[in-house]
């Protein structure tokens, strides 16, 4: 238990290595996705190409890049000088910082496990092993683990907001050391989305604010500054010093380019509060459906949770809990601009929820009532593997849900029948597990992919052509398509010049322009459209032989997707057509 160990980092130590384990497996084995995938890229290789990391200040294609600043950046531009731009590669920083995450909570678990103890007389057998079981909820909360998993800013942002909240909970117990780690994290915070390190500083510090007054009426006035009073000049000086890292490059910033540096603020920032920007007007439903769509199995703990939490409203622990989760849930459902991974710090305090509940179940051998919802989901998820297996579906996780249905069922029929508690949540959380860790083998964790058409095949045809070459894509940009083209692919204008190159989903040509390459999706059928390279110009240009015929420079392969099918059944490939690549 958490409580009793004689070196506290231990068992965080244990988790991060566990979460480290199934985390990281397989991360480039699919390409890297619009929009902030490809751009984090592209701005890091440009970090990686310039001798001097461009002086700190970010590109894109050659362009002062305003929109996020380079903490994030600049380790990808590290890996990349070490490892090259491998999708594996480019994802192993952010990654990394995510798995911190898990570490974190089950440490801020700890510290109020212990402020608890110090405030009223309750056994210690009452908070073991919360900490530990918060850092396995968040360790197997799926949009957690999968958005830690990408080349985003938002894992690592997570990261360093819980580090913000772990110091401002130390503060108590150790005040140097928990405004230096406050300080740190507001660091890493403005080095990577600024407004959030402002965000995240209120809600940190009213929720430990409500968690260090005292429900002693008499002491009331005087309790929660009390502590601080004396070291509140030591606890500046080493926030400061914390603090210098990320504030001294926005000056740096905002003396190279003036007023440009405060676009990350403004637009980039709490524009994001008064306006729906760039068409997301989706609005409350985007986070609602993220958190009932990603939340399982776990979901089935938060009542449970909220009612301990609530009876614990009197402690320390229980009023930092309610007022995390009411703070970020107020942060988050106040953006009027709402995106998936918007949500994505809201994981953190319902695992902190989650986990008091989860170790209750265990330590009392109490299956509650999740025994019945939990034997709903298990069968749900073993009927799509068999319409998998079936091929009456196609492009599913089949042994994820072999995995995950085996494993909830089991739990909820042992929960149900009365025999081991402990037995049957130890089945559930090692099946989740292993579900999880399949699941990264297969191309469907990152399913964005399989809503459009694919970038790689076409970009890397892209990069072959000559430097002069005009390619444009026909719709809505793709940063992607620019990544692996080696150059920027704009969308094409209504009037543009000719002649030029064309990708466009589909694989009929469009007006005035010839099929150069088609790059036919792999089977399954129906997981990704079809995409061409298409000629519009002269039938003689010579561009266009090169592009069928390669150029001198090196380009990756393979060039090509699978060839379709033959429609025969014959289990023979027809002769290659004219225009189609071959793998």
């Amino acid at each position: 238990m958490l409580l009793h160990q004689p070196r506290p980092w231990v068992l965080p130590l244990l988790l991060w290595l566990l979460t480290c384990a199934l985390w990281l497996p397989w991360l480039g084995n699919v390409p890297l996705r619009d929009w902030d995938e490809a751009g984090i890229a592209r701005t890091a290789l440009e970090f990686a190409q310039a001798a001097d990391f461009n002086g700190l200040l970010p590109t894109r294609w050659g362009e002062p890049y305003l929109n996020k600043p380079p903490g994030l950046h600049l380790l990808v531009a590290l890996a990349i000088r070490l490892g090259g731009t491998h999708e594996a590669v480019l994802r192993l920083a952010p990654a990394v910082l995510s798995t911190a995450a898990v570490p974190l909570v089950a440490l801020m678990q700890r510290e109020l496990a212990l402020q608890s103890l110090q405030s009223s007389p309750q056994p210690r057998e009452a908070t073991a092993g919360e900490g530990l079981a918060t850092g396995l909820i968040l360790m197997t909360t799926l949009p957690m683990a999968r958005h830690g998993r990408l080349l985003m800013l938002d894992g690592a942002m997570v990261s360093a907001a819980l580090l913000l909240w772990w110091g401002l909970l130390l503060l108590r117990s150790h005040p140097r050391r928990g405004a230096g780690l406050a300080g740190v994290a507001c660091s890493g915070l403005l080095l990577l989305k600024p407004p959030a390190a402002m965000a995240f500083l209120v809600v940190g510090g009213a929720a430990t604010l409500l968690a260090a007054l005292s429900m002693d009426r008499h002491r009331q006035r005087d309790a929660p500054l009390q502590p601080w009073r004396c070291r509140w000049r030591a606890m500046g000086l080493w926030g400061l010093l914390g603090c210098l890292p990320g504030l001294a490059w926005h000056g740096w910033h905002l003396c190279h380019r003036g007023d440009g540096a405060l676009l990350m603020w403004g637009r980039q920032g709490f524009a994001r509060l008064a306006q729906a920007l760039e068409g997301h007007t989706q609005g409350l439903s985007v986070p609602a459906f993220e958190l009932l769509k990603g939340g399982w199995p776990w979901l089935l703990l938060l009542p449970l949770g909220l009612q301990l939490a609530w009876r614990q409203r009197n402690q320390p622990a229980g009023r930092w809990r309610l007022g995390i989760l009411a703070g970020c849930l107020a942060v988050v459902l106040s953006l009027k601009t709402q995106l998936p991974w918007y949500s994505h710090i809201l994981w953190p305090p319902l695992a902190c929820m989650e986990g008091p509940a989860l170790a209750r179940l265990w330590r009392e051998r109490r299956g509650g009532q999740s025994g019945i919802p939990l034997l709903l989901l298990g069968l749900a998820l073993l009927l799509a593997a068999a319409l998998q297996a079936l091929a009456v579906v196609h492009g599913l996780p089949l042994w994820s849900l072999l995995s995950a249905g085996g494993a909830f069922t089991t739990s909820a029929i042992v929960l149900l029948r009365g025999w081991s508690v402990r037995w049957g949540l130890g089945v559930m959380l090692v099946g989740w597990w292993v579900a999880l860790l399949c699941f990264w083998a297969t191309p469907t964790w990152l399913w964005e992919l399989n809503e459009t058409w694919p970038t790689r095949a076409v970009g890397r045809l892209v990069r072959t052509l000559p430097p002069e070459s005009l390619v444009f894509t026909q719709g809505a940009g793709r940063p992607s398509l620019s990544w692996y083209g080696g150059r920027p692919v704009p969308p094409r204008p209504a009037q543009a010049p000719r002649p030029h190159h064309l990708a466009a989903p589909g694989e009929q040509p469009s007006d005035g322009c010839r099929l150069q390459a088609l790059f036919p999706p792999p089977p399954p059928p129906g997981q990704q459209k079809s995409v061409s390279l298409q000629w519009c110009g002269p039938e003689d240009q010579t561009s266009h032989k090169q592009a069928l015929n390669g150029s001198p420079e090196p380009a990756p392969q393979p060039l090509a997707m699978r060839r379709p099918r033959p429609a025969d059944g014959s289990g023979r490939h027809p002769p290659p057509q004219p225009g189609h690549l071959q793998p």
